[in-house]
């Protein structure tokens, strides 16, 4: 398992990277919005497990503040 301030850095990352492409989402091409959802998804995804190891780091004991 990755160390809990890495997990929070790369949660933090991923989020901003997925806000940054919903807000752009309007100003892309027709043609690249599917692409560009399958970008968001697999960005979502990652969230959704990095989250899972947070979440398993801190049921083990894991220290501090992520």
């Amino acid at each position: 398992m990755a160390d809990m301030s890495k997990l929070h850095h790369s949660i933090k990352s991923k989020t901003a990277s997925l806000k940054e492409a919903a807000e752009f989402f309007n100003k892309c091409p027709d043609v690249k919005k599917l692409e560009r959802v399958a970008v968001m998804r697999e960005v979502a995804q990652d969230i959704v497990r990095l989250l899972g190891e947070l979440e398993t780091g801190l049921k083990n004991g894991g220290a501090g503040q992520p």
